[in-house]
């Protein structure tokens, strides 16, 4: 399987969680929605059709910020009468550095633009203030591999906790969940399906047992020359 891969950087993101309603908490790293929405920005397209498998790696550590940010929309009216437009708390990734990995029916198209450094609309990561630029880096071959229950892999993506049955972790390395990331949306807003990941917070690989039965999440293990990547 040929996979198209890139990188996404910039100064800051923002990837709200819907738990929030005071304050605006992060993920810690891109749920699938927001790579979708990424990549329909590329193409000019107001929701992502048809058949996409993607992944990604940390290539800088986890790193949050809290800053309080004055939000168009969000004011409150006080008994005075007087307009108060209140700060709100929001969590930010500082400096986050992605490597994406994407198979699917826009393959074709998605290399030409990126390459060239086409985009129809602008990209961000989660935020419109979050602006970046994605960068080509290539395409790569990869072989689509069946682990058997009980098998050790070592991905250099995030890997969804479906089919982790077990880390085998080293020294040094921190591992952090990403719990409810949303799997698709629809043109009206709808959410559907949620995925839960392991992210090792400085971007190394993650070592792991699979798990006896992966549950319902869609998924792809393939194989590249320095391990596996998981694809969703």
């Amino acid at each position: 399987m040929k996979l198209l891969v890139f990188e996404l950087r910039g100064d800051i993101a923002h990837f709200r969680r819907p738990d929030g309603i005071v304050t605006h908490p992060t993920y810690p790293a891109m749920p699938r929605t927001v790579l979708c929405g990424l990549i329909a920005s590329i193409l000019g397209k107001s929701v992502l059709d048809g058949e996409n498998w993607m992944g990604y790696s940390i290539l800088s550590p986890v790193r949050t910020v809290t800053q309080e940010m004055s939000m168009l929309g969000k004011g409150w009216m006080g008994n005075s009468g007087d307009y108060f437009n209140r700060l709100t708390s929001i969590q930010l990734i500082v400096n986050p550095h992605y490597r994406v990995y994407y198979a699917g029916d826009h393959f074709e198209t998605l290399v030409e633009m990126i390459r060239e450094r086409r985009s129809v609309f602008h990209t961000y990561l989660g935020s419109a203030f979050c602006l970046t630029f994605p960068r080509f880096t290539g395409v790569i071959d990869a072989e689509e591999i069946s682990p058997a229950p009980g098998d050790i892999l070592t991905a250099i993506t995030i890997v969804p906790t479906n089919i982790v049955e077990r880390l085998i972790t080293e020294t040094g390395e921190r591992y952090i969940p990403m719990r409810g990331a949303r799997y698709t949306v629809d043109r009206d807003r709808n959410f559907k399906g949620t995925l839960n990941f392991i992210i090792e917070e400085s971007g190394r690989p993650i070592k792991f047992r699979t798990r006896d039965s992966a549950g319902s999440v869609n998924y792809r293990i393939l194989k590249v020359e320095n391990g596996v990547i998981c694809l969703w």
